[in-house]
């Protein structure tokens, strides 16, 4: 046997235990302290190059593995946490100090509100988030065209817009992070946004590691693409708006949950050759996409394109 199989084989095993018994709530694994770690999939990788085909290799490479795998549960163990995969509570109320300041075990938090008046002129909106290792929300909408509470002891963040007749486009990113020292268990970022239920939005997040949650039921959306490399996320979605609402999620070591109506036709096309699918209420076609079974009739319609590596996919109706 391939001693490279075993081992891959060897971690998409221990992945897959760790995702079952964290959704059962039996542990509390730290996936943003493992990530930290990766490098040593490198050396795992390079030493299975190295081995010669022998019999006693592939007991070499199940140590090592083994070896790997306690490191990396040893260090997702030791610093559990109660909210998630990441750490992040959206439900956290800090207290402020004197200076109008988030107090934290190290260092102050600092909060900023970002806002833009909504222009009735404006028919489509355009939306990008950018942000490292942070937490993100979208709720309810609002009667501004963009509001956002950000909290953060490590980056600051920005808001830049760019109006070209009915059209604009915002840019909300994380910028600057500060050398404060801060482990990376004790990183706290997070940002809270609300829309304009007004115009037509394209919505395009980009997040390292981290986790988002977006109810973007109140919302006309056009497109959704996400690009979340180590990550989890969440969105709702309203009934289309249109013909058809564009849905494109790219990630690594991912968790992807999409809830769309009953009443919505979609299908989805997925590319995951590691990953664990959970598509309810759809059919299966002969070219490997999944369609509901109102998709041939229905005039609106959700596209979902799934492109990922090792990561957990469920599309829910609800």
């Amino acid at each position: 046997m391939n001693v490279r199989r075993i081992s891959w084989g060897l971690i998409v095993l221990f992945v897959g235990l760790v995702l079952l018994f964290s959704n059962l709530g039996y542990i509390s694994f730290n996936w943003f302290a493992v990530f930290s770690l990766w490098p040593v999939l490198l050396i795992l990788l390079g030493l299975s190059f190295m081995l010669p085909e022998r019999s006693e290799s592939k007991y070499i490479m199940v140590f090592a593995t083994v070896g790997v795998l306690v490191l990396f549960a040893y260090q997702g163990l030791k610093t559990p946490t109660n909210n998630g995969w990441w750490g992040f509570n959206f439900n956290e109320k800090p207290e402020l100090n004197e200076n109008n300041q988030d107090s934290d075990s190290e260092i102050s938090r600092s909060n900023t509100s970002f806002s833009r008046e909504l222009d009735p002129s404006i028919r489509y909106a355009t939306l990008n988030i950018d942000g490292g290792a942070i937490a993100y929300r979208i709720g309810k909408s609002t009667d501004k065209l963009f509001f956002a509470k950000a909290s953060s002891n490590m980056s600051n963040f920005s808001l830049s817009d760019k109006t070209n007749g009915e059209n604009i486009t915002l840019d909300f990113k994380m910028r600057d992070q500060k050398n404060t020292g801060l482990k990376r268990k004790d990183i706290h970022n997070r940002a809270e946004i609300n829309l304009s239920a007004v115009p037509i939005w394209n919505i395009n997040l980009e997040i390292g590691a981290g986790k988002a949650n977006f109810d973007l039921s109140d919302y006309k959306i056009r497109k959704l693409d996400i690009d979340g490399g180590v990550s989890s996320i969440q969105v709702k979605m309203g009934m289309p708006s249109e013909n058809e609402t564009q849905i494109d999620f790219d990630g690594g070591l991912a968790s992807f949950e999409l809830n769309i109506p009953k009443e919505a036709a979609c299908r989805i096309v997925s590319e995951s050759a590691l990953s664990s699918q959970k598509f309810t209420g759809f059919i299966k076609q002969e070219d490997g996409s999944f369609v509901t079974d109102n998709y041939n009739s229905a005039e609106k319609k959700f596209a979902v394109s799934i492109d990922s590596g090792l990561s957990s996919f469920s599309v829910n109706r609800y």
